[in-house]
């Protein structure tokens, strides 16, 4: 009895000690796995609550000026691509267009009316060759028979003085000579004045085709009046805005009669098609997050919804917040920071799914966890794949 009392004490104390190393060990190794799991949480699987949805805007703008005559959409109201937005008075932009296909009918009348002056002109061209060749005949036949005239005339002459040939002879002679003479002069005339005709036909003809403006199968000035329709019938189509795309119609602060300026944005529509997360991870994280991996969306406005999401990329450029360019130099602070702060990028993460029950509204506030695992999301290639817009240039 006095040594199971005696006893008691010790094995108490061995009991302690043992129980004292489990409980030590028990601590190390619940540290141990409780900083895997940091490290796990923080590098294999990062998160952040530095994340916004976000959605293409497109500003949407008149092509025209005019009035407002029919405006069909109302402030966020969804639409539907090709949908009509708004009307601009088209009234103007149809004058113009018809005005136009008034233009270009003249302009192939006036063509026609020049290409059937050009064919004249070349006709005239060649009646008048044929005078000129006929002038041409008549003054070497003339100029033939001159030349035995004025032969003849030689011969005579000295018989005449001999008295083997009359004075009556010798004077007819002399005026068959003399009226060859200015035969010849007049046929000489008119075939200079076939030729200067022949010239001022061919002059009219190049002006009549310079008119035309044809160069080969085109026509330059009812090509310029057709592109004038075109415009005018651009014009009139720009008259009646749509939808580019299916969308939510935003900061609509306009009604009918109001006047449209060409440029001058109406209002904006939110894009629908595409909608995804900006999440502004640490750069100490960027190693664990590569484009097609799937992440974690939860939104402040749906607690315990859960929307699954795919990296698409990662920003290559930050702007540094502590360096003010002076002139040509950067101006470097004298300090030193004790404590560093890792600068963030932004990731965006598509978010394909959707969910009519809640819907995603841009500027919502959400948390992002991209998982260590690639997205498994029909149209989105699995990390490294086709649509990766983040992989590196070639070395």
């Amino acid at each position: 009895m006095e040594n199971n009392q005696l006893d008691n004490p010790a094995v108490s104390l061995q009991r302690r000690e043992i129980i004292g190393r489990i409980i030590g060990l028990s601590i190390v190794l619940g540290a141990v796995l409780s900083g895997a799991m940091v490290w796990h949480i923080n590098y294999k699987e990062p998160r952040t609550n530095d994340a916004m949805v976000r959605a293409n805007i497109v500003g949407i703008a008149p092509e025209v000026s005019g009035r407002i005559v029919e405006l069909h959409v109302e402030d966020n109201q969804y639409v539907k691509q090709g949908t009509l937005l708004y009307v601009i008075d088209p009234r103007p932009y149809q004058a113009k267009l018809d005005k136009a296909k008034a233009d270009l009918m003249l302009a192939e009348k006036d063509v026609d009316s020049r290409r059937a002056s050009s064919d004249s002109a070349d006709i005239a061209i060649k009646r008048l060759g044929h005078q000129y060749a006929a002038a041409s005949a008549e003054v070497s036949r003339i100029e033939a028979e001159d030349t035995y005239l004025h032969n003849y005339l030689q011969r005579i002459e000295p018989l005449a003085e001999q008295q083997y040939v009359t004075a009556d002879q010798l004077k007819q002679a002399r005026s068959r000579y003399a009226a060859s003479r200015a035969t010849l002069a007049d046929a000489q005339a008119k075939q200079l004045s076939a030729r200067s005709a022949i010239d001022e036909a061919k002059s009219e003809s190049m002006r009549a085709e310079s008119s035309i403006a044809q160069v080969g199968n085109v026509n330059a000035r009812i090509e310029a009046a057709k592109a004038e329709v075109t415009s005018a019938e651009l014009d009139l189509e720009y008259c009646y805005v749509r939808a580019p795309f299916d969308a939510f119609v935003t900061n609509l602060n306009t009604r009918e009669g109001e006047y449209a300026k060409a440029g001058s944005q109406m209002f904006a529509l939110v894009d629908d098609r595409h909608w995804y997360v900006i999440a502004d991870f640490k750069e100490t994280y960027l190693k664990s997050i590569k484009p097609g991996q799937e992440a974690e969306v939860f939104l402040i406005g749906y607690p315990g919804k859960r929307f699954r999401g795919v990296v698409t990329g990662i920003g290559w450029a930050n702007s540094p917040d502590n360096i003010k360019q002076q002139g040509v130099l950067p101006e470097v602070q004298r300090t030193l920071n004790w404590v560093v702060l890792a600068s963030r990028f932004p990731v965006r993460i598509e978010i394909p799914e959707r969910d009519p029950e809640h819907p995603l509204r841009m500027g919502m506030t959400a948390f992002v966890t991209v998982l260590d695992r690639p997205a498994d999301i029909p149209g989105y290639p699995p990390a490294g794949g086709e649509k990766a817009n983040n992989s590196l240039p070639p070395q």
